[in-house]
C-alpha cells in the first residue's frame, strides 16, 4: 500500500481531524483573549483606584494646608487657589486622556482579532467549497 492510497481511503477522516484542530486552536484563542481582556480591565481599575488613593490624599494635603494658610494674605491664598485649579484641570484631562488611549486600545484589538476570525472564517468557507461543491 503506498502513501498516496491510504491518504485517498483516509481524506475525510484526516479532513475533519484538520476542521476539528482550527476549531479547537480559535476556541483556545478566543479563551485567551478573553482572559487577557479581564486582566486589562482589572489592572485598569486598579490603576485607577491607586490615582483615585493618591488624588484623595493630595486632597487632604492640601486642605491642611489651606487651613495653614490662614495667616496668608489674599493675594497669596489667591494665587494658590489659582495653582490648584491648574492642576486640578489638568489632572482631569489626564485621566480622561488616558481612558481615551485605553478605549482606543482594546477597540484596535478587537478589530484585528475579528479580522482575523474574518479571514480565517473565509479561508473556512473556501476550503469547504472546494470539498463539497457549490453553496455550502
Amino acid at each position: 500500500m503506498s502513501l498516496g492510497t491510504i491518504i485517498s481511503e483516509n481524506f475525510m477522516t484526516i479532513f475533519y481531524s484538520f476542521v476539528i484542530i482550527i476549531i479547537l486552536a480559535l476556541i483556545a484563542k478566543m479563551v485567551n483573549t478573553r482572559e487577557r481582556e479581564k486582566a486589562r480591565r482589572e489592572l485598569g481599575e486598579m490603576r485607577l483606584k491607586a490615582k483615585k488613593l493618591e488624588m484623595l490624599e493630595k486632597e487632604k494635603y492640601i486642605h491642611s494646608l489651606k487651613e495653614a494658610s490662614m495667616v496668608l494674605k489674599d493675594d497669596e491664598k489667591t494665587k494658590i487657589d489659582e495653582v490648584i485649579r491648574d492642576k486640578a484641570i489638568l489632572s482631569r484631562r489626564s485621566l480622561a486622556l488616558m481612558n481615551e488611549l485605553e478605549e482606543r486600545m482594546q477597540r484596535l484589538e478587537r478589530g484585528a482579532d475579528n479580522a482575523k476570525l474574518l479571514k480565517t472564517l473565509k479561508d473556512l468557507k473556501k476550503a469547504e467549497k472546494e470539498l463539497f461543491g457549490g453553496d455550502v
